[in-house]
């Protein structure tokens, strides 16, 4: 089968699908024919170090499907990951042309709230093109079945929920504080969709037990529309700004180290696809404190690996009194969320994904 990978990504590793598209590809390229096109410029040395197959604009100038390399000028499927990205509209036109079917991995944009959000600008766009776009797709992959259902029918007949995967982390027996809680917050620092405000809010309603805990909130990540500033203003209204951290992005190694000296991840989300953030923690044997928003809410209440909450102040900050009085129970919750993350193992996803596709291309034929 030879699948064409289409996307336009920064490169930015604070940027969940500038982790996960990659690998991916990578993954789905031990199975498959496979090529990734980056409709810009960008093309990370750390992908091609990594031997990923991946071409840009530098290669492809005209960014037409008919000029790529064969065999995937002609490709059997097509995955376009996102769906609002203008720059790669002329492909998705020739393959219906073509008759070559493609597949919208929408990334939470179809769900309730992200339409909610810039609500004009989406509403405009959805009524000139990317509706008619995305219901002449083959089917739309959901990340998890919480984003499916969040999305609704009406984009698109066809739908199937295939999650985010991860590369499991070796880690040595996770070690808990005992005379601190420390809590750590690992992405954009994007205030509404990722609910910072919210969760500043819920903290500051249990500030004296927070305290008696020891407890310290550390947020690492690129700041989005002046979000730093923004924050840390909101930390002082609330009279909380001892117990919240806001640093500097993290990457690597030393992300790694962050995580491996966490006790307590916390995510609290107001829309996601699949947030590898949040995987990612898991991996690390971290209980977590996840919303609704996180669409892996089902999953770790499914096998106890934290706390979780509605995306309102009360519910966060129940939830988070909970992770006060149990404590003891870090080890434990740390444990069963590794288990959750084995289940996102990137080679079971990439056979998944064959047989997905396969079924797709079938189906048409």
């Amino acid at each position: 089968m030879n699948i064409l990978f289409l996307s336009n990504l920064s490169g930015n590793l604070w940027a969940g699908p500038n982790n996960s598209v990659p690998a991916q590809v990578a993954a789905q390229a031990k199975i498959d024919k496979v090529l990734w096109f980056n409709n810009n410029h960008n093309k990370p040395q750390t992908w091609i170090e990594k031997g990923i197959p991946v071409i840009n604009l530098s290669d492809i100038p005209s960014g037409k499907l008919q000029d790529l390399p064969a065999p995937f000028n002609q490709p059997d499927i097509i995955v376009a990951e996102l769906c609002y990205s203008l720059p790669f509209n002329k492909i998705i036109a020739e393959a219906q042309k073509r008759h070559i079917p493609y597949i919208i991995v929408p990334r939470s944009h179809f769900t309730a709230q992200a339409q909610q959000h810039k609500w004009f600008k989406k509403w405009l766009g959805n009524l000139i093109y990317f509706k008619r776009m995305v219901r002449k797709a083959a089917a739309v992959q959901y990340l998890t079945k919480q984003e499916q259902l969040e999305s609704g029918s009406g984009w698109n007949k066809h739908s199937f929920v295939l999650s985010n995967g991860i590369a499991l982390p070796k880690i040595s027996s996770r070690v808990f504080s005992t005379d601190k809680i420390q809590a750590t917050y690992i992405g954009r620092v994007e205030i509404y969709q990722k609910g910072l405000d919210i969760l500043l809010k819920a903290i500051s309603a249990l500030q004296d037990k927070m305290r008696k805990a020891h407890f310290t909130l550390e947020i690492y990540g690129p700041e989005q529309e002046n979000a730093y500033a923004v924050l840390k203003a909101l930390a002082n209204s609330l009279n909380i700004q001892d117990l919240i951290l806001i640093k500097k992005p993290v990457f690597g190694e030393e992300k790694a180290k962050v995580l491996q000296q966490t006790d307590v991840f916390i995510m609290t989300s107001r829309f996601e696809g699949h947030p590898m953030g949040l995987i990612e923690a898991l991996a690390y044997g971290l209980p977590c404190v996840a919303t609704t928003g996180t669409n892996i809410r089902p999953e770790i209440e499914a096998y106890n690996a934290g706390w979780t909450a509605d995306n309102t102040v009360e519910n966060i900050a129940f939830a988070l009194e909970k992770m006060l009085q149990e404590r003891e129970q870090f080890l434990q919750k740390g444990t069963n969320a590794r288990k959750l993350a084995k289940q996102y193992d990137w080679d079971q996803i990439a056979q998944q994904s064959h047989r997905i596709y396969k079924e797709i291309i079938g189906n048409i034929k």
